[in-house]
């Protein structure tokens, strides 16, 4: 218990200060897409600094940590600096771009296989890769299925936080619940866990909370996103955190349900994809938005303790 509670601490303390100098030391700023202008106008140029503060502290405080020599530790942190270079990269091809546009899909998608590829390479070597699932009391055995199913899996909560990733204090704020529930079962596993992530989260909603001072970017949602996805996968909880993270697959849902329906029939579904933003553009506020589907995150949570547990 002390030890989660220095991690927790120092992580808030390490990510309070580089979000300090991060805020002073930013030359550039987001670029708001021209059909959210109208309800976004005046987050044009809020740095983008926010997921290098979170994550760079989760780091290097995790360097310190005494069970760093732990899969269960080690790993996700290799994979938050993996996805984390993959978000920053589109970040800065942002920032270098004279719309909002970053790297081309293909060429993202691609540099997200790859760090996955390496990310289920680790897991293959640290004895915690099991092709099972269980699903209800029935244990079904994925063979040589389950590392396609590992890389989708990661994809999946990669790409489901960072579209959701677009409101003030709503990624980061519905990834708590899933966060504590790690926390939780990662104790209930008999391993060791850590709080690190957390401690810097909670710094990184005081900095984005509405008017936010910076955003994640895509540096930030890659980081939660992997980080989630591969404590599912080593703690063989994919299921639960699946059904913990359903505002997530929610929010993906709908901006696939889009891009499809425009593509194949030639008509939206929604005014606009993904749904927070949907119900921003009804008139709906932003906080009470974010209020609501953070509220939405802890239910998801709560069920999945209640019926997975």
């Amino acid at each position: 218990m002390p030890r989660l509670i220095l991690l927790f601490f120092f992580s808030a303390a390490v990510t309070w200060v580089l979000s300090r100098l991060l805020l002073r030391g930013h030359n550039s700023g987001a670029i708001i897409k021209d059909e959210l202008l109208a309800t976004q106008k005046e987050k044009e140029g809020t740095p983008v600094v926010g997921g290098i503060a979170f994550g760079l502290s989760t780091l290097v405080v995790g360097l310190f940590d005494s069970a760093l020599s732990d899969p269960i530790i080690f790993i996700p942190l290799v994979t938050m600096l993996i996805f984390g270079l993959i978000g920053f990269a589109d970040d800065r091809a942002k920032a270098h771009s004279a719309s909002s546009d970053g790297l081309a899909s293909l060429t993202k998608l691609a540099l997200q296989i790859a760090g996955a590829v390496v990310v289920l390479f680790l897991l293959s070597r640290s004895g915690y890769a099991d092709p099972t699932i269980s699903l209800f009391g029935l244990t079904l055995n994925l063979r040589w299925g389950y590392y396609p199913f590992a890389l989708c899996y990661l994809l999946f909560f990669v790409n489901a936080v960072n579209i959701t990733d677009g409101l003030d204090n709503l990624a980061a704020g519905s990834s708590i619940p899933l966060l504590l529930l790690i926390i939780l079962i990662t104790i209930k596993r008999g391993l060791v866990p850590s709080t690190a992530l957390l401690g810097a989260v909670s710094v990184f909603l005081i900095f984005n909370a509405h008017p936010a001072r910076y955003f994640m970017g895509d540096a930030g949602s890659h980081v939660l996103g992997a980080y989630i996805a591969i404590h599912a996968l080593l703690l063989k909880a994919e299921l639960m955190i699946l059904f913990a993270g359903g505002l997530f697959l929610v929010e993906l849902a709908t901006s696939l349900i889009q891009i499809i329906s425009i593509r194949r029939f030639g008509r939206k579904i929604f005014t606009i994809a993904p749904l927070h933003h949907a119900y921003e553009m009804k008139g709906v506020g932003e906080r009470t938005i974010v209020r609501r589907f953070i509220l939405a995150s802890w239910v998801c949570g709560a069920l999945s303790l209640i019926i997975l547990w």
